[in-house]
């Protein structure tokens, strides 16, 4: 599950969806950000405009475009990790987010699960773009929220998912 979750964080981190603020990730951010066990990160959209005008450069490689056109979208990025039970974060309160975002019109796009570990995507967008995507990740002792804001087309999203492969 680890390998799992470290190939859904990198695929974010590297491609960086694009997408929007929820007020249910907004609480949760600021319930536990300040807390001494959370581990929070904040990604600037100034930095993904960075990766977008460096990938731009190499004009015959389509990743590269890929990537260029992904990160142009982007707003920011936002990760909370925070120790359930140590914070007072326990696995049901976690997972009422899932409800909560469903409120707040989230469809969810993909669910894994692997004993006790759990991935959720759930993004907000029409047919040909994806936006508002929040990532809920609950392991055994953790639980991660990460919420990237902008826009992202649903062809370079298909483009991501057929040559993901080619990465090794």
């Amino acid at each position: 599950m680890k390998k799992s979750v470290t190939t859904v964080f990198a695929l974010l981190i590297g491609f960086g969806f694009a997408l929007g603020q929820s007020k249910t990730v907004k609480e949760f951010r600021d319930k536990y950000e300040d807390d001494r066990d959370a581990k929070v990160v904040r990604l600037n959209g100034s930095l993904f405009k960075l990766m977008s005008t460096i990938a731009s450069y190499d004009t015959e490689d389509e990743d590269a475009q890929v990537i260029a056109r992904i990160g142009k979208g982007i707003e920011s990025m936002d990760i909370v990790s925070v120790p359930l039970f140590d914070s007072g974060l326990k696995p049901t309160e976690f997972d009422g987010l899932k409800d909560k975002l469903k409120s707040e019109k989230y469809e969810e796009l993909m669910n894994m699960r692997d004993g006790r570990d759990r991935v959720s995507v759930m993004t907000q967008g029409g047919s040909n773009e994806i936006k508002n995507m929040v990532i809920l990740i609950r392991e055994e002792d953790n639980a991660v929220v990460m919420n990237v804001n902008g826009t992202l087309d649903m062809k370079d999203i298909a483009y991501l998912a057929r040559n993901s492969k080619n990465w090794h």
